[in-house]
């Protein structure tokens, strides 16, 4: 019994000293060791929220030619890179010959002879009675026009029968197997090579491109941006872009297009995405040739204001719905209660709350 007493006497007088040692070590630990916080202050600065977005160069004007007759492309004039004029010829195609059709072309061109002689003989009859006075006028005009209805005839058979057989005649005139440029521009491509098939434009489908053109005086920006980004674009805004090519160029772009309907095509991946264009303004005396397919780098400023009191974004606390900051006063810890107006990222904007003396306990 006495041992129990003795250990449970030494147990408390051991137990007693632990918590006292503690409570003096801890008050002269505070007193000589205070705790310290890292604090930063409230700003002035100017705080600007942009949209960054990445798209492509493209002709502003592009054209595809497609042919209307289907056989073999005979003969391209035209180069990649070439500029042409509207009316420029840029290919031949040549029409592979048809058995029947040639044997129809050789049969009206027999016709068209045999009438071209008939008609011939009446107006060089006409003609020498007119002269002497035994024709009325009426009969020489009708004989004159009945022969160069004829001629008409005959070389239009001629024609036929040239392209049935050729694919192609080089009577003055004649060029209905030629493409030629709709509109200026420079030859972006020629899908279409000599000797290749191509096909002709039906109502099931679309023909054969035999070259591409591009304006390429003028350029558009094009992108696909998200639903986000695009509810802060309107028509008419103007930003800027850098080429990655260049990364010192910078276009100034107006916005000339939003697409009122998300791209289908992105729709079937799961993405939302919405067409933009905007007319690009080279800049002048620049010495960078710009090319259709350069990417570009869109900066949209999306709001700005300046000389405003602003706090890094690391300093904003929430609770449920009110935002925070904690302050140090006076050695302690105390938290205040702010109205967050702009923020890039980096520094958010403080309408209510803080003044420039404020420190902020800034936690890592």
């Amino acid at each position: 019994m006495r041992t129990i007493t003795k250990f449970i006497l030494t147990t408390g007088l051991i137990a007693g000293g632990v918590f006292a040692y503690s409570k003096v070590y801890k008050v002269k630990w505070g007193k000589f060791h205070p705790v310290t916080f890292k604090t930063t202050q409230p700003t002035r600065r100017t705080i600007i929220r942009k949209k960054v977005f990445s798209g492509t160069l493209i002709p502003h004007k592009e054209i595809n030619l497609e042919t209307h007759l289907t056989g073999i492309v005979d003969k391209l004039w035209v180069e990649v890179g070439d500029y042409v004029q509207q009316g420029t010829k840029i290919a031949r195609i040549k029409i592979q010959p048809n058995p029947k059709e040639v044997e129809e072309a050789a049969s009206k061109l027999r016709v068209a002879s045999i009438n071209l002689n008939q008609a011939r003989g009446k107006y060089l009859r006409s003609k020498h009675l007119f002269t002497k006075k035994m024709l009325a006028k009426e009969a020489y005009e009708a004989a004159l026009a009945s022969w160069e209805q004829t001629k008409e005839a005959f070389a239009s058979a001629e024609k036929t029968l040239q392209i049935s057989q050729q694919g192609y005649t080089h009577a003055k005139g004649a060029n209905a197997n030629l493409i030629k440029a709709t509109t200026k521009g420079t030859i972006l491509a020629l899908p279409a090579k000599e000797g290749s098939m191509v096909q002709a434009t039906s109502g099931n489908a679309r023909g054969t491109t035999v070259a591409v053109i591009g304006d390429m005086d003028h350029f558009l920006f094009s992108a696909q941006v998200s639903e986000l980004d695009v509810a802060d674009l309107t028509k008419g805004m103007t930003f800027t872009a850098s080429l990655n090519a260049f990364h010192e160029a910078k276009l100034q772009i107006t916005l000339t297009k939003i697409a009122p309907k998300a791209s289908e095509e992105r729709l079937k991946n799961g993405e939302i995405k919405f067409e933009i264009e905007g007319l690009v303004q080279q800049p002048k005396k620049s010495k960078i040739t710009l090319r259709a397919g350069y990417l570009a780098l869109a900066e949209v400023v999306v709001g700005q204001v300046d000389n405003v009191l602003a706090v890094p974004e690391s300093v904003i606390q929430m609770k449920g719905k009110d935002c925070f900051v904690k302050c140090l006063h006076d050695g302690k810890m105390v938290p205040k209660n702010v109205v967050l107006g702009l923020s890039d990222g980096l520094y958010v904007e403080i309408k209510e709350g803080l003044t420039e003396a404020d420190q902020l306990i800034v936690e890592t």
